[in-house]
C-alpha cells in the first residue's frame, strides 16, 4: 500500500508544480503566488489536523514544524536566487540531491537496507530527478561564487523538509500538525515579503497568481501529507527517491498541455523512472 501511496504522493505534488508553471506562464505575480499557496495548504492541513484528532502542540512539534517550514519557504527562495547566477541545468539536478541525503539518513540512522533490486530502482530514480533539468544548449560556467553557497544551502534547506519528515515520523509525532505549522510559517514569510517588497502588481498578475496559487496549495496539502503516510510503513529510502519523481510529472503535463517538445533527456529520464519504479516492486 505504501507503494501506491508514494506514487499517489508524486502525482498529486506534480499537479501542484504544473499549477505553478501555469502561473508562470500566464505572468502571474510570484509572490502571490506562494503565498496563496501557503494560504489554502495551512487551511487543508488544519482540516486534516482536526479531521484526524491530531492537533496536539508541544515544544518538539512546534519546533519540527518550525524547522520544516523553514525549509521549504526559505530552500524556495534561495533555489530562485541561485538561479540568477548560475545555470538552471546544473542548479536543479544539484539541489535535488537532497533525495541522496534522505536515503542516506535512512539507511545509516533507522538502518533501512534495499535489495539489489530496489537499490538499482532508487538509484535510477535519483538519476532520472538528476538529469531531467539538464538543457544541452545551456552554459555550463559558473561565473559567481555566490551561487555555490546559494545552492549548497537551498539542498539542506529541502533536506530538512523531506528528511525532517521521515524524523518525525520515527518520533512518532504527528506530522499533521507539524505540516500545518510548516505551512503555517511560509503563510506568514510570504505575507511579510510581499509588504517588505511594496511591489506594484497589475491586478491579472495578482488574479492569475492568486487563483492558481490556491489551487496548487490544496493539491500541495495532498501531497505532503500523503507523503507523510507513505513514510509510515515504507521505508523512507525508497519513499523519497519516488516522491521526488513529481518533477516529472510537471514535464509530462508540460509536454502534453502546452505541446513542449519531447526531447532526448526527457525520453531517457521516462525511461528511467520506469525502468526504476519496475525494479522496486520485483
Amino acid at each position: 500500500m505504501w507503494f501506491i501511496l508514494a506514487l499517489f504522493s508524486s502525482l498529486t505534488f506534480g499537479l501542484a508544480g504544473f499549477m505553478m508553471k501555469i502561473s508562470s506562464a500566464e505572468r502571474g505575480s510570484t509572490d502571490h503566488l506562494l503565498w496563496s499557496l501557503y494560504f489554502s495548504g495551512t487551511l487543508g492541513f488544519l482540516w486534516w489536523m482536526f479531521h484526524t484528532d491530531a492537533a496536539v502542540l508541544n515544544i518538539p512539534i512546534m519546533i519540527a514544524g518550525i524547522m520544516i517550514g523553514f525549509g521549504s519557504a526559505v530552500g524556495n527562495l534561495l533555489f530562485m536566487k541561485a538561479l540568477e547566477y548560475g545555470p538552471a541545468s546544473l542548479t536543479s539536478p544539484l539541489v535535488n540531491s537532497n533525495i541522496v541525503l534522505t536515503i542516506g539518513l535512512s539507511m545509516w540512522l533507522y538502518g533501512e537496507r534495499l535489495s539489489l533490486t530496489e537499490a538499482a530502482g532508487v538509484l535510477l530514480l535519483v538519476v532520472a530527478v538528476s538529469l531531467l533539468p539538464i538543457d544541452p544548449n545551456e552554459s555550463l560556467r559558473i561565473k559567481d561564487i555566490r551561487w555555490y553557497v546559494l545552492v549548497l544551502s537551498a539542498t539542506l534547506l529541502f533536506f530538512f523538509r523531506n528528511g525532517g519528515l521521515k524524523v518525525t515520523e520515527e518520533m512518532h509525532l504527528p506530522n499533521a500538525t507539524i505540516l500545518f505549522i510548516s505551512y503555517l510559517f511560509g503563510l506568514l514569510w510570504f505575507t511579510v515579503e510581499i509588504f517588505r517588497k511594496k511591489e506594484t502588481h497589475h491586478p491579472r498578475e495578482i488574479r492569475i497568481g492568486t487563483l492558481w496559487g490556491l489551487g496548487a496549495g490544496l493539491f500541495s496539502f495532498a501531497g505532503m501529507q500523503i507523503y507523510a503516510i507513505a513514510l509510515e510503513d515504507g521505508p523512507g529510502s525508497i519513499v523519497a527517491p519516488i516522491f521526488a519523481t513529481n518533477s516529472l510529472v510537471v514535464a509530462i503535463l508540460s509536454i502534453l498541455i502546452y505541446r513542449e517538445r519531447l526531447s532526448l533527456m526527457q525520453i531517457i529520464c521516462l525511461i528511467l523512472l520506469f525502468t526504476g519504479l519496475i525494479s522496486i516492486r520485483l
